[in-house]
């Protein structure tokens, strides 16, 4: 039962406050002592959250749970805390793995064997197509999908046996590609896979998971049977209640140490060096793709790489999240349990990762070099007529001055002084390159961030705070008040846009990725891109465009909030879940959001009168080159702008493989020494050009 939210706030409140936690039963690996300690703060902080209920988190390894903690609450109609006993729904893939691997060593079945040969009723994906095979189930290469309707229908109703359910939809199953030429995780093909197996056993799914796989390994809290909502929530799928004890020894089993009479050790090592199914175009790293039954991720950093297999646990219902992650190399790992709404389940493995790649979360991985050659000085001025107060950090070259200067303006209003996002620090290395080639450089926190006073409401905000900092670099004798200009990142492009057309001495303006269509434009083009190079089906991540842009197209020209609400509801009705478009909903009839759709970003750009460089990722996914370019050159000609494209770096200005997010935190670069030396030899021609002469 799910209490109303402010009733449910409180009781989170009081059982974040008494976490039920056991000690270490063994030894903790090297660096989990780390990962613990953030486990704890993030689960923590994340029950603030009223929709999140508990969690369970744990460390395993080849002995045994070595650590476990839990939070919130295991039942909150009854203020029941959460504990290492409390059961959470898990999807079966890994149970689901061991019966396949089983099966093979009995000879039961062969990876090699088609599918319809046990499930017949399986469609074909065309007349003259090979059978889709047991292996491209079980390594999710088959492209089997279910409609959003089917899905839907398959969760809704009596919670009857997910394989009625499944047979049900079974006719009606399509593919999204060519079996054999993609990968993509699909919970349909873990469902038919898992009904394969139990008609090639001739025995139910549970029964012969309880008889073969639970039992031996001594999963006595492990059942079938949950909430009837719970059930229905994964509808076509099986899924099995259980607690994170029970779970440890499935990881057990996983990290080889046994026992053999369930999966042999050298069965287990032969299916990890199986072949492993890599998308060139969504994984730039070779060494991440599926495996028969698991995904496998390389994660480098700070010259580090550590190798992480993850089993298929993740539920997939409404309630209930799990992971399961460990490394093959300390037979160490994680297991994540979460029930409620919100989840940190993501926040918790990147935590994960980046701890033992001993990245410290609060800091980029671009070292600067030692000792700085300037002098850094914290600031602090008033802005929205005194009612505001900003603190930033100005660096200042070697010498008397007077220097000229960069005020750097961030993506939004989000940031500190650094810029700092994804574990990097663009302004804090950008700062460092500029002064060193003698540019004073003002970098300062957001309203609200950091040592900043107030609240951020928009862009204008920004604006105002922009130009507060120009009028404050103006009072200082160090800096030549004749060559001051603005950098903006992102969106804090046309902030430096609309302060220089507002203020015609701003010396130059370089712009970094700075969006030169309309957002409704950048956003559709943007989602297509980073939905392909994240391993989406091009044809899939057209379609979802053309949803996207009809969805903006109706936000442009319906005026009526409540017609807008019901033409949207009914293109996506099927597609997607009630409660996903009621969120959405929220946003896309907001007048705000409307217009900043419908604004042109290219009129300030047309105004300018100052020297402009705006520099554009040729990897940049969310700033596409093939839009934002012949825009900016359009706007910019027959001023004194130029416009560059920079190969090979993504919307951060790091040089980049493919310009996915998650790319960037394999990175320690933070921004492309190219892409510095380019802004910091154009800023010194400008400069020149002027006839400047500060100290060197």
């Amino acid at each position: 039962m799910i209490l109303g939210v402010s009733a449910l706030a409180t009781l989170v409140a009081t059982a974040s406050a008494q976490p039920s936690s056991s000690a270490p039963t063994g030894s903790l690996p090297p660096g989990f002592a780390d990962v613990i300690r953030e486990f704890d703060r993030t689960a923590t902080a994340s029950l603030r959250n009223p929709s999140d209920i508990g969690y369970t988190l744990g460390v395993v390894t080849a002995d045994g749970l070595s650590w476990t903690k839990s939070y919130g609450f295991a039942d909150v109609a009854k203020q029941t805390p959460a504990t290492p006993d409390t059961t959470y729904g898990v999807a079966c893939g890994a149970l689901t793995t061991v019966m396949l691997l089983q099966l093979l060593r009995d000879g039961t079945v062969h990876l090699s064997d088609s599918v319809t040969k046990y499930v017949p009723e399986l469609p074909a994906p065309t007349p003259t197509a090979a059978p889709v095979t047991l292996q491209q189930l079980a390594t999710h290469t088959a492209g089997l999908t279910i409609s959003a309707a089917d899905a839907l229908g398959a969760s809704a109703g009596a919670a009857t046996a997910w394989e009625s359910r499944l047979t049900s939809v079974l006719p009606r199953l399509t593919y999204a590609f060519e079996p054999g030429t993609h990968a993509e995780f699909s919970p349909v093909e873990e469902a038919v896979l898992a009904l394969a197996l139990s008609r090639a056993a001739h025995q139910p799914y549970a029964v012969y998971v309880k008889q073969r796989i639970l039992q031996p390994l001594g999963m006595t809290h492990s059942d079938f049977a949950g909430a009837a909502a719970d059930q229905a929530g994964l509808g076509y799928r099986p899924a099995l209640y259980t607690t994170i004890g029970d779970l440890a020894r499935v990881a057990r089993l996983a990290l080889l140490a046994g026992p053999d009479t369930v999966v042999a050790k050298q069965d287990l090592e032969q299916n990890y060096r199986r072949t492993w199914v890599v998308n060139s175009i969504a994984v730039p790293n070779p060494s991440e793709g599926f495996g028969v039954g698991f995904e496998g991720e390389t994660w480098t950093s700070n010259r580090l790489s550590h190798y992480y297999f993850i089993l298929p646990i993740a539920y997939g219902g409404a309630a209930y999240d799990a992971a399961l992650w460990f490394e093959p190399s300390t037979h160490a790992g994680v297991i994540l349990l979460h029930h409620g709404g919100g989840s940190a389940l993501n926040q918790l493995i990147h935590t994960f990762v980046y701890t033992l790649n001993a990245q410290p979360i609060d800091a980029g991985r671009q070292e600067l070099a030692q000792p700085v050659p300037y002098a850094e000085k914290t600031v602090t001025f008033p802005s929205a007529n005194g009612a505001v107060t900003i603190e930033g950090t100005l660096t200042m070259p070697e010498g008397h001055g007077p220097f000229p200067a960069a005020i750097l303006i961030p993506k939004g209003g989000g940031f500190d002084r650094d810029e700092q996002m994804l574990n990097h620090r663009p302004f804090h290395v950008l700062a460092d390159a500029l002064t060193r080639r003698g540019i004073a450089v003002l970098r300062t926190d957001g309203r609200g961030i950091g040592r900043s006073t107030g609240t951020f409401t928009g862009r204008d905000d920004a604006v105002a705070d922009g130009e507060a900092a120009l009028a404050y670099l103006a009072t200082r004798g160090e800096i030549d008040g004749r060559h001051i200009g603005l950098i903006g990142h992102g969106d804090g492009g046309r902030v430096a846009s609309i302060v220089a057309n507002r203020h015609r001495d701003v010396a130059f303006v370089v712009l970094l990725g700075m969006p030169a269509v309309p957002a409704a434009e950048n956003a559709v083009e943007s989602g297509r891109l980073s939905a392909e190079a994240n391993g989406e089906v091009p044809t899939r991540a057209a379609a979802q465009a053309a949803d996207i842009r009809q969805v903006y197209a109706l936000i442009r020209d319906e005026d009526d909030p409540a017609a807008l609400e019901r033409k949207i509801r009914a293109l996506f009705a099927g597609k997607l879940p009630d409660a996903s478009i009621a969120a959405q909903l929220r946003q896309w009839t907001s007048p705000t959001f409307k217009r900043a759709l419908a604004e042109d970003p290219a009129a300030s750009l047309r105004a300018l009168s100052c020297p402009v460089l705006a520099l554009y990722g040729g990897k940049d996914l969310s700033v596409p080159v093939p839009l934002n370019v012949p825009a900016a050159k359009a706007a910019l000609a027959g001023t004194r702008g130029e416009v560059v494209e920079i190969p090979d770096v993504n919307q951060l200005f790091q040089t980049a493989d493919v310009g996915i997010g998650r790319e960037a935190n394999w990175r320690e670069e933070t921004m492309a020494p190219a892409v510095l030396s380019r802004i910091a030899t154009w800023v010194g021609g400008v400069v020149a050009q002027g006839g400047v002469s500060g100290g060197r």
